[in-house]
């Protein structure tokens, strides 16, 4: 997470980001890579050389003192880099912040509300690439660590955006409303199933399914009308034959 969106206060959001155009990386160091570009020639040039034709101690003096200018222009060039991208120049909705530098930071702030003018000025390459140099006019008497950008990438998108903010602040009854997205459908839910009608296929189903219950409970032996737990009646039988089959119980009744 960067530096300065670590000291914003509760409520306060980013409303726009900069920092300097890549142009001013190219200003503050088009020397150091015209000096790396050199010595890194006369270092090839003088390790190149033959033996016969070197020039002793003075070509060795020469090629060490290249290789030495070569590593600190890389170096310089480096260190411009790593501090152009640890530079933030921020627009919230309450103030103005710009914080910069690699492990010693420095950071500045102003409230919108002294926010009295921003004289932003471009020259012709700075509109045609995008950046300008912006002046803010606070209302403290002392002069503000925030009061000028110079090189401002999107110069003209960071004004506007400080403007709007301000605006906000002073006319609060005028500002947007927040966008309210959609509430989320219901989910659908399946209905409740409906009885069946008059001489519709459920009831036709159901005295199916009542003759398969009487067809099988005649197979059972179990007559319609009684409960399944219920005696079977006894076949009757005449005195006679019972008394006969007593007393010959070996006997054929038809012989």
């Amino acid at each position: 997470m960067s530096y300065a969106r670590t000291l914003l206060s509760r409520g306060e959001e980013v409303v726009f980001e900069s920092r300097q155009h890549w142009f001013a990386v190219v200003a503050h160091t088009w020397g150091f890579i015209i000096a790396a570009i050199l010595s890194l020639a006369v270092a090839i040039w003088a390790a190149s050389r033959p033996s016969s034709e070197s020039l002793g101690t003075l070509g060795q003096i020469l090629e060490i003192a290249a290789l030495l200018v070569l590593l600190g222009s890389l170096a310089r060039i480096g260190l411009i880099i790593w501090a152009w991208r640890n530079q933030e120049w921020l627009v919230t909705n309450r103030r103005i912040i710009k914080a910069q530098g690699i492990l010693n930071k420095s950071m500045g702030d102003s409230s919108l509300e002294k926010v009295n003018d921003a004289i932003l000025s471009q020259s012709m390459i700075g509109r045609l690439v995008g950046y300008g140099n912006l002046d803010i006019l606070t209302a403290a008497e002392e002069p503000s660590s925030v009061s000028d950008f110079p090189m401002l990438a999107d110069a003209v998108q960071f004004k506007i955006a400080m403007l709007n903010q301000k605006h906000a602040l002073e006319f609060p009854d005028e500002a947007r409303p927040p966008v309210q997205r959609p509430a989320a459908p219901p989910l659908m839910q399946r209905p409740a199933p409906m009885p069946p009608r008059a001489g519709s296929r459920g009831l036709i189903r159901a005295g199916r399914h009542a003759s398969d219950g009487r067809h099988a409970s005649r197979g059972r032996g179990v007559h319609p009308g009684t409960t399944r737990g219920a005696a079977r009646p006894r076949p009757h039988h005449p005195e006679g034959v019972r008394s006969q089959e007593a007393r010959h119980p070996g006997a054929d009744v038809g012989g």
